[in-house]
């Protein structure tokens, strides 16, 4: 009696050893072009692990395909802006009754990305905008942004940079910065920041002739450029890194110290993130307004890029630039600031958090350089002191 027992256990267990299961899709999204946005059911980029070619996605998981202003094309069959579409195996898709091939999904138009108000406030009575891309009714966010309208200036922009940042896509063209309906100025916001613009409003506010190339000067680095609080390459995917030009995303920060000591420390926090395989919190923005001596009082004046026919001031030229990396699953943390004026020859006025960059092994910047952007490193708690308006979050240590 035991052994057909026996027999009937071994034959069921066979069984579901052998049962088969199909391959796991793999998709290399950046192959395709214009590539698509490529989302899960909460609207969460996927990425390639840090140490992989290509998304897993596995058999039977459903993803979420989408070419916001435009269509999705496959061989000769075209679709609507957004699907979803479920792995069969391999590179196969099933969307709806069809079955596709994701190697040959392309979108109609590159990807259109949006920054909208989301109707709530954020620090000193800054309004929220989201950064991002509509896919239906729903919302895929790349950035979050605080924006100061009543003097249109950017706290803050918060993002993610992803410990797959390694697949980061190089070449991708700049487009032209969009306005947007945030400004509603009587001058277009990219007139204020062509060198000829910021040089008559700069030298205007000094006293200088309209055509003085003491500050602002030519074929140099002494110029203010569109600063990027989410930086371009902190960003995987050709469509997230085109939405990053969106000008509540920027500043007017010193050519000088963009291309130099604050390049660096972007590059710095990308490659952190990839070598410790984390997920950095990000916190980009900037505190206080520059300031310049008068051509004849020799009095400090503020520096605005806009200057209305009332008298109104808008788009300061910041003091500092701050980035505040985030670990939150250690709940480490560190303040990176850099001086945004070439021109300064006072900088402990401008140091507003004791400077801990000596314990940080990390950071390749060139930090006592003024033209380059004299920079420091502060604990976020003794920054936050100073900087009342990041937003709270549980900070344990710094980020070694």
């Amino acid at each position: 009696m035991l052994l057909p027992a026996l027999f009937l256990l071994l034959q069921v267990s066979l069984g579901d050893f052998f049962i088969l299961r199909a391959p796991d899709c793999n998709i290399q999204i950046s192959n395709l072009d214009p590539e698509p946005i490529v989302v899960d059911g909460t609207y969460t980029f996927l990425y390639a692990a840090p140490d992989a070619s290509s998304v897993l996605v596995k058999s039977g998981e459903t993803i979420i395909i989408s070419c916001p202003g435009g269509e999705i094309t496959v061989g000769s069959t075209s679709f609507n802006s957004t699907v979803s579409a479920t792995c069969v195996s391999n590179s196969d898709f099933s969307v709806g009754s069809a079955t596709i091939n994701f190697n040959q999904i392309v979108c109609s138009w590159n990807p259109f990305h949006t920054a909208r108000y989301t109707g709530k406030l954020c620090e000193k009575q800054g309004k929220e905008i989201e950064v991002g891309f509509v896919i239906n009714e729903n919302f895929a966010r790349e950035i979050t942004i605080c924006f100061d309208n009543a003097n249109l200036n950017t706290l803050y922009s918060s993002y993610e940079i992803t410990k797959s940042i390694g697949h980061h896509e190089s070449g991708v063209s700049r487009p032209f910065f969009i306005e947007d309906d945030f400004y509603n100025l009587d001058v277009k916001v990219n007139s204020l920041y062509v060198r000829g613009g910021q040089r008559t409003t700069i030298n205007s506010l000094l006293g200088l002739p309209a055509g003085s190339t003491k500050y602002i000067q030519d074929g140099n680095d002494f110029y203010l450029a569109r600063g990027h609080f989410a930086a371009k390459a902190d960003f995987v995917y050709a469509p997230q890194q085109t939405a990053t030009f969106h000008y509540v995303n920027v500043a007017p920060q010193w050519q000088s110290f963009n291309g130099y000591n604050w390049n660096q420390v972007e590059s710095d926090v990308r490659d952190y993130a990839e070598k410790n395989g984390i997920d950095l919190k990000m916190y980009t923005g900037t505190y206080g307004v520059t300031t310049l001596p008068h051509e004849e009082t020799g009095e400090e004046t503020p520096l605005y890029l806009y200057i209305g026919s009332n008298g109104i001031q808008g788009i300061a030229v910041p003091e500092l630039y701050w980035k505040v990396a985030y670990n939150p699953e250690t709940q480490l943390g560190v303040a990176l600031l850099g001086i945004n004026n070439p021109y300064q020859k006072d900088i402990n006025k401008s140091i507003i958090c004791e400077d801990v960059s000596a314990k940080i092994n990390w950071l390749h910047w060139n930090a006592s350089d003024t033209k380059a952007g004299y920079s420091y490193a502060c604990e976020v708690d003794a920054f936050r002191k100073r900087v009342t308006y990041l937003p709270d979050f549980v900070v344990k240590g710094l980020l070694l």
